[in-house]
């Protein structure tokens, strides 16, 4: 949005026209949220503010992104309070997570806050993969009241970075002449690429033909990989060696901490705070979940999660023995480890499909005796 110019007076309007009872100033007035405009709270060189427009429903809120500048951004989402308990949030975050990421590679970790007391927006948070670093006592400004705890919760761009691209393959000269075109573009080319964001490794090495070179180059993800592609296509480069020949291969590689996070998700599984919310345990849950238990009994997604909900409480005393993981496809994790639960032991497995977000998709426990 145009915050200080053309989208002003509709911005003034859907601030004061609702109340954000997690915010410093719950209940802005016309004047109040002029005053901030003209601070530039909502405008400049560190701040993006965007309309939230649904398909269906038009404008629903707002979303600014503070700190734009730094490596560490700060999200503020606002919505209309008619568009509340919609389940927005979620896929609000995002896509504001996506469009960070692609848009300011510098980005490397996105912290948002919010009172302890905001059930909904801290659920948000957890079905879209952040995780809570911070807990600040008395951080949370309450209006007319005592302040109350805040949280930080945030994620990373390794989070949610898509499958390394990893190029190999060959650069075929038909002739000398072709040869000497490559041999007078290539290190402007090798120096340009390996100077752009999301660069991991570019390596063009002759062969001892003379005409053939072998390329191998990796990315750290789809978007840096076409951003490559685009701008050595538009290059000296790519415009005087269009006509020769390659012999390319491209995969997809898996992200390097996929099963690292399939494990985080694991332990939050069993975490007894986690078990009790079902809105926790169904962000953790993939819609086609199914388990077996102990007894031998196969538990649906919705099964299972009003079972943990309805459980007694107890102390959190389980520990993960003989832990293995392995990927048995692009997007899916295989663990199984041996857990000690007071005096309960199991073995089990877990599939998680991490794509990003990781859900697990089919659970097992057998007893040991």
């Amino acid at each position: 949005m145009d915050a200080a110019g053309s989208d002003r007076d509709d911005l003034i309007g859907f601030l004061s026209a609702n109340a954000f009872p997690f915010h410093g100033a719950p209940r802005p007035d016309a004047a109040s949220a002029a005053a901030a405009i003209a601070a530039g709270m909502w405008s400049g060189p560190d701040t993006a503010a965007f309309w939230v427009v649904h398909e269906t429903w038009g404008r629903v809120g707002t979303l600014r992104l503070d700190d734009l500048a730094d490596p560490t951004v700060m999200p503020d989402l606002r919505l209309g309070e008619e568009f509340r308990g919609r389940g927005l949030a979620a896929p609000i975050l995002r896509a504001a997570t996506a469009h960070l990421f692609e848009v300011f590679p510098h980005a490397r970790r996105f912290e948002g806050q919010t009172r302890e007391d905001n059930v909904a927006m801290r659920c948000a948070f957890a079905r879209c993969g952040w995780v809570q670093e911070a807990h600040y006592r008395d951080g949370g400004p309450v209006a007319g009241g005592e302040p109350m705890a805040s949280v930080a919760p945030s994620i990373l761009r390794r989070d949610v970075r898509g499958p390394a691209v990893v190029l190999t393959g060959l650069l075929v000269c038909a002739d000398e002449e072709q040869a000497q075109t490559v041999r007078a573009h290539l290190p402007a080319h090798v120096a340009a690429t390996r100077a752009e964001p999301g660069c991991d490794r570019f390596e063009v090495e002759p062969d001892a033909d003379g005409r053939t070179w072998h390329v191998a180059e990796r990315f750290v993800d789809e978007v840096f990989f076409a951003a490559h592609q685009q701008r050595a296509a538009d290059s000296a480069w790519g415009r005087a060696t269009a006509g020769i020949e390659r012999r390319y291969t491209v995969e997809r590689a898996v992200p390097p901490d996929v099963v690292a996070r399939a494990w985080a998700a694991e332990e939050r599984l069993l975490r007894p705070e986690v078990r009790r919310d079902p809105a926790a345990v169904g962000a953790l849950l993939a819609a086609d979940f199914a388990k077996v238990g102990q007894s031998g009994r196969r538990w649906t997604r919705d099964e299972i999660i009003a079972s943990l909900a309805a459980a007694e409480p107890g102390p959190y005393d389980a520990r993960l023995d003989e832990r293995e993981g392995r990927v048995v496809a692009p997007d899916l994790v295989l663990l199984t480890y041996l857990l000690r639960a007071g005096d309960r032991l199991s073995r089990r497995s877990a599939l998680w499909r991490c794509d990003p977000d990781p859900r697990c998709v089919w659970h097992q426990g057998t007893p040991v005796p």
